[in-house]
């Protein structure tokens, strides 16, 4: 397959949480609008807990109802034998934390497919690939990423094979061998991530900066840099994580976005 040179729009901002949290739910709308519902894809980590937060207070009702949340990836950990009260989740898992600030902080929680799975890790890899075919028809709309400072998003990691996997009918890959804390991860695999119409990267403070310059110029030795979505590429950042990045390649977030 031909690579597609992709140039993100770059939006640099003090309130990432905002304008990023507007992004997507008018990339929301736009898909319930033309589709009935829209498929949405969250990561982990402390990037996205800002627009969770503003999702929580501001996202409308009638698209929550519409809304179906998975992951793009999660840590595969001990679950409790019961998962009712979110509390109980595990601390580290990002189920736990889309929980924790946006889900039982908004009046209405939206259709969730989790891929925290008690199994054993190919096992759960395999079901949470039956999820994804069963309850999302096979495909995503939006997806939200982080990335680390090495580059990684969702659960692949620079030269890991399980960036390669590119089988359709396994859209979950399992990762027995992070290279970041905890080993066993649950991901959706690359193919997966870039078949979406929207897709958003949000990124904070001056240790995502050098990466972010490789990325940008398309650096296809990380897997941020060789990420390709098939439709609008947008990334949020704070100033200090776009301090790498030439000034003439981003727009700044207007102060109405910032309030």
């Amino acid at each position: 397959m031909e690579s597609r040179a992709v140039t993100p729009r770059v939006i640099v901002t003090d309130a990432v949480g905002v304008v990023a949290g507007r992004w997507l739910m008018d990339a929301i709308e736009a898909v319930t609008t033309a589709r009935g519902r829209c498929r949405l894809a969250i990561p982990g980590g402390t990037a996205p807990v800002p627009v969770f937060e503003w999702l929580a207070e501001h996202l409308p009702r009638s698209l929550v109802e519409r809304l179906v949340v998975t992951w793009v990836d999660e840590r595969h950990l001990p679950l409790p034998a019961s998962t009712s009260d979110w509390r109980a989740l595990p601390d580290d898992g990002n189920l736990r934390l889309a929980w924790a600030h946006w889900f039982s902080r908004a009046a209405v929680v939206p259709t969730l497919v989790s891929m925290a799975r008690p199994e054993a890790l190919a096992q759960a890899a395999r079901r949470c690939s039956e999820d994804f075919a069963v309850q999302l028809d096979g495909r995503l709309d939006v997806v939200l990423l982080g990335a680390g400072p090495d580059g990684h998003i969702a659960s692949l990691f620079p030269g890991h094979p399980a960036l390669e996997r590119t089988a359709a009918a396994e859209p979950c890959v399992a990762v027995p061998d992070s290279p970041k804390p905890p080993p066993q991860r649950l991901s959706l695999t690359l193919p997966v991530l870039e078949a979406v119409e929207h897709a958003l990267l949000v990124a904070s403070g001056e240790a995502k900066a050098a990466m972010l310059r490789r990325a940008y110029a398309g650096d296809d030795s990380i897997p941020l840099g060789r990420y390709r979505p098939r439709g609008a590429w947008t990334w949020v950042l704070d100033p200090a994580a776009a301090a790498a990045l030439p000034s003439t390649c981003y727009e700044q977030g207007s102060q109405s976005e910032e309030t």
